[in-house]
């Protein structure tokens, strides 16, 4: 009699055990994940520095009227993230999202110590869409993060008071009416929360992830040339129901004061004083543009503190900041080289043409023909330069590979870098083999659709994506491993139900693994 089991547990087993086949009589049977009007959020404890990277004991409910719609990315009605975070969703595959027939996505997150979060997604085709989502620990903040999370009741006067780089203080008054975007107003249990940032820690939090801004308007609803924010202080205030509605809206303005870190420095680097009137800007949530509100005056609290008071009707992010002008337009490099196929990114960084100050890092693709622009800077003169460390397994940041002629950071022109590797980047090839009895071959139908494969260096707990093999791509090479490394691996169809087998730590001695797997359920 042939036995039946969980196919995400066999595979991996014979691809990491090919040289046995304990696995005779055993039928082999895959559901591959849905691919169509997909939504994938990634949780995680917005606290990086902590060893607890993502939150334990997260659980997760569909809210709102589409609930009913939304599957697991196998079809079933299960919902539960992995352990590491993972969500993975799907619109029911019998009634995908149209222009006139969209779907809302809302998925209510808890986790023990941390505060609850609402997530709305609206999807009217079937694209994709991935998200990080920080969840906030009162005893775990990330420096230059305050955060508090309330119950509301209409019943009663409510306070949302933090302390620390940046302090805050909303008041919620009796009766307040909070609405959504479409002026629903609230209903079901309704939660609020009050973050603050300092300019150094707001940029992974804002929307869009930067303080570059390119969508903004002035007090008289005039676009704005393209700025980076100067920050002093930012504030967000969030609040939602746990039937899923996010409320954007107060019906009367809110009070709020906001006290400032010690030392501010405008663009110029004079101190911030009392009695000064510093710009301040809202982000609006529909229009997803930042305003120009009335500037703020700088005034001392009682513990000689710089703060100011203002209202605020809107339940956004605020910013209390000048502003510098950057490049819409900047330069381009294009990359001419003898590398191709390539998947590691080479250390890259723009110094100052005159004084030699980094002033921005990143990683470059050097593949031959690849290409990267430099919008969305403060206008300098700069040079680029390039070394042969990369993002996988670092290496020398000394000395330069290429070094640019001096380019203006508002100069939108292309620039054709050379650059010559003596040694080409070492491969270690992957290749899954299925064997057939004669006269038999592979049915492709049988295996996965893709299999994905991490790895991890010996000692960490960071694990990196490596490659992906499919039915019909089964040889896969990456530049990631390093031979004589300790390395651990791991595998599966569909990492939003987790990572089902873990191959202990292994040193690397060769850059050719073919993996032979005999078994006559995967041919035809």
């Amino acid at each position: 009699m042939k036995k039946l089991f969980p196919a995400i547990l066999i595979v991996l087993g014979v691809w990491f055990f090919a040289c046995e086949n304990p696995f005779k009589d055993v039928v082999f049977q895959f559901k591959d994940p849905l691919t169509k009007a997909t939504v994938a959020l990634q949780y995680y404890n917005a606290n990086q520095a902590s060893k607890e990277k993502s939150p334990k004991g997260l659980t997760i409910k569909l809210v709102g009227p589409d609930a009913g719609r939304i599957r697991n990315l196998t079809g079933g009605t299960l919902i539960k993230p992995s352990q590491e975070g993972l969500l993975g969703l799907a619109v029911d595959p019998n009634a995908l999202p149209t222009a006139n027939d969209p779907v809302t996505v809302s998925v209510l997150s808890d986790a023990p110590g941390y505060y609850s979060r609402l997530s709305n997604y609206t999807l009217t085709n079937d694209g994709k869409i991935g998200q990080w989502i920080p969840l906030f620990s009162p005893t775990d903040l990330p420096a230059g993060v305050t955060a508090v999370q309330e119950d509301v009741k209409s019943s009663d006067d409510l306070t949302l008071s933090t302390t620390g780089s940046v302090s805050a203080r909303c008041q919620l008054p009796k009766g307040t009416a909070l609405r959504a975007a479409d002026n629903a107003a609230a209903s079901g249990e309704t939660r609020i929360s009050l973050y603050t940032f300092t300019g150094g820690m707001a940029t992974s939090f804002l929307p869009g992830y930067t303080q570059s801004i390119y969508n903004a308007v002035d007090r008289n609803n005039n676009k704005l040339s393209p700025f980076l924010f100067q920050g002093y202080a930012f504030v967000q205030l969030e609040a939602f129901t746990t039937n899923g509605q996010i409320l954007t809206g107060a019906g009367s303005p809110l009070p709020l004061t906001v006290v400032i870190p010690d030392g501010m420095r405008h663009p110029d680097g004079t101190f911030l004083k009392e009695g000064e009137l510093i710009p301040f800007w809202g982000y609006d949530p529909v229009q997803k543009r930042w305003e120009q509100l009335a500037d703020q005056k700088l005034q001392k609290n009682s513990q000689g503190k710089l703060s100011f008071s203002t209202q605020v009707a809107t339940l956004s992010f605020y910013a209390l900041a000048d502003t510098q002008p950057i490049c819409e337009n900047g330069p381009t490099f294009k990359f001419n080289t003898d590398i191709s196929g390539v998947d590691i990114n080479y250390y890259g960084r723009l110094i100052d043409a005159t004084t030699g100050q980094v002033v921005y890092e990143t990683f470059l693709n050097l593949n031959n023909g690849a290409s990267r622009n430099f919008s969305g800077m403060i206008r300098r003169t700069v040079r680029l330069q390039v070394f042969k460390a990369n993002d996988y397994y670092g290496g020398d940041r000394t000395t330069p590979i290429y070094q640019s002629d001096p380019v203006d950071l508002c100069d939108g022109k292309t620039i054709v870098a050379t650059i010559k590797f003596t040694t080409p980047p070492p491969k270690v090839s992957v290749e899954l083999n299925i064997k057939c009895p004669a006269g038999k071959q592979v049915d492709e139908n049988l295996l996965p659709a893709q299999l994905f494969v991490q790895y991890k260096f010996s000692g960490t707990n960071t694990w990196v994506d490596l490659i992906t093999m499919t039915r019909e791509v089964r040889k896969v090479a990456s530049n990631r491993l390093e031979l004589g490394k300790r390395y651990a691996f791991r595998a599966t169809p569909n990492p939003a139900v987790g990572w089902p087998f873990v191959q202990s730590d292994t040193t690397l001695k060769q850059t050719f693994f073919k993996l032979d797997i005999e078994y006559d359920g995967f041919c035809r």
